[in-house]
């Protein structure tokens, strides 16, 4: 049986977002005009439909979460009209170029995907914001000038995980835990399944930090070698603050002999189509926490629409977002081999069409454009 993505676990800003289409207009039937400066800096500037540009920042390409994004965006932009430019800074020691050069290409927006150590890029989001343009992250974090940021609740999604875990094994678990403290999301979720064990019966045999030890495919696997040997049959959980290490702990078990995880099994969260892939065959990846990356980005696209087009400003009737720098959330859902999506689903499938009807022709859900709707793959 299927578990259904209600849609009364839609929060209040995203609800607000989908009936806030075609709100903001004067009485001429003309687009608002936009007000003054609604935080610190330069209000960004609003333009014609036709004119928008808008340039994503985003890293790391092999990752299934960043693809989904950038497909999203493209789709967005597409569906809009708008000029979209995709930069990817490959490595953190890339950005500041990359952002810089954005920048200096006056676009109407920039949006940020998840990178480390934000704040120390503060210099270069002032001096955006002081050429009109608009910053707004996808699933990242806010920083000063940053107008939005659209994610999920990153410790409700650990919660959740845990609280399934426990449903499904039993309160007398001992764990360890995969931190990647290299973000403020990474960061939620370890701090969320360490503390989970607090006032409990389980027990929390260890921790740490992948983000310090370098490359996560070759820490993932390593460490989990290392908390076999030391704890043995002990360890029966790995909370793993991401799929991708989550990949590489249990090639660590099935090398161990424990090919499904009878003994010790994994957690993940993102969601994707790998690690949909090892859930379906039986291996110790148990469960993964996935995230509606599309929704994400569709959001914030929703929010650029009604500040730089529109001309709405923070707290204005219809527009999606109540004050600057507020993070939008969406729940994602557990994943586990009872409601795994197969190959060559639409990824909004996944999430049983957030609550709507998936026959809606008009539901940006279904929109088709540039590259199409994101299918599961193998």
């Amino acid at each position: 049986m299927k578990r259904k993505f209600l849609s009364v676990l839609l929060t209040a800003s995203l609800v607000l977002a989908l009936t806030a289409c075609g709100k903001g207009s004067d009485d001429s039937g003309g687009p608002k005009s936009a007000s003054k400066a609604f935080d610190d800096y330069e209000r960004p500037a609003v333009a014609d439909e036709e004119e928008v540009s808008i340039i994503y920042l985003i890293s790391n390409m092999t990752d299934e979460s960043n693809i989904r994004c950038e497909q999203q965006a493209a789709v967005e932009a597409a569906h809009r009209g708008w000029d979209y430019q995709v930069i990817n800074y490959e490595k953190e020691d890339n950005f500041r170029e990359y952002f810089q050069n954005a920048i200096s290409q006056q676009p109407t927006a920039i949006i940020i995907g998840v990178t480390q150590s934000f704040d120390s890029y503060q210099d270069l989001v002032e001096q955006a914001r002081g050429a009109g343009i608009g910053i707004y992250s996808n699933d990242n974090s806010v920083i000063d000038g940053v107008i939005s940021n659209s994610t999920m609740d990153n410790a409700e999604a650990a919660k959740a995980i845990m609280d399934q875990v426990v449903a499904d094994h039993g309160a007398e678990l001992k764990y360890a835990v995969y931190e990647l403290a290299m973000s403020e999301v990474m960061t939620l979720r370890a701090d969320e399944a360490k503390n989970y064990a607090k006032d409990t019966n389980l027990e929390l045999l260890d921790s740490i930090d992948l983000a310090s030890t370098g490359d996560l495919n070759t820490a993932g696997y390593t460490i989990a070698q290392t908390w076999l040997q030391q704890y043995g049959n002990e360890l029966q959980f790995i909370f793993c603050s991401a799929d991708t290490p989550a990949l590489s702990a249990a090639e660590a078990i099935v090398q161990a002999g424990d090919k499904t995880g009878e003994k010790t099994f994994v957690s993940g969260v993102d969601g994707g189509s790998s690690t949909w892939s090892y859930i379906r065959s039986n291996t110790p990846i148990k469960y993964t926490y996935s995230q509606p990356f599309e929704y994400f980005t569709h959001m914030t696209f929703e929010v650029i629409n009604d500040i730089q087009v529109k001309g709405l400003n923070p707290g204005d009737d219809g527009c999606t977002i109540s004050k600057a720098g507020e993070y939008m959330t969406a729940p994602g859902i557990v994943t586990t081999a009872e409601n795994c999506p197969a190959a060559g689903d639409s990824i909004h499938s996944v999430f049983d069409f957030y609550g709507e009807d998936p026959d809606d022709e008009d539901a940006w859900y279904n929109w088709t454009d540039g590259p199409g709707i994101y299918e599961v793959t193998q």
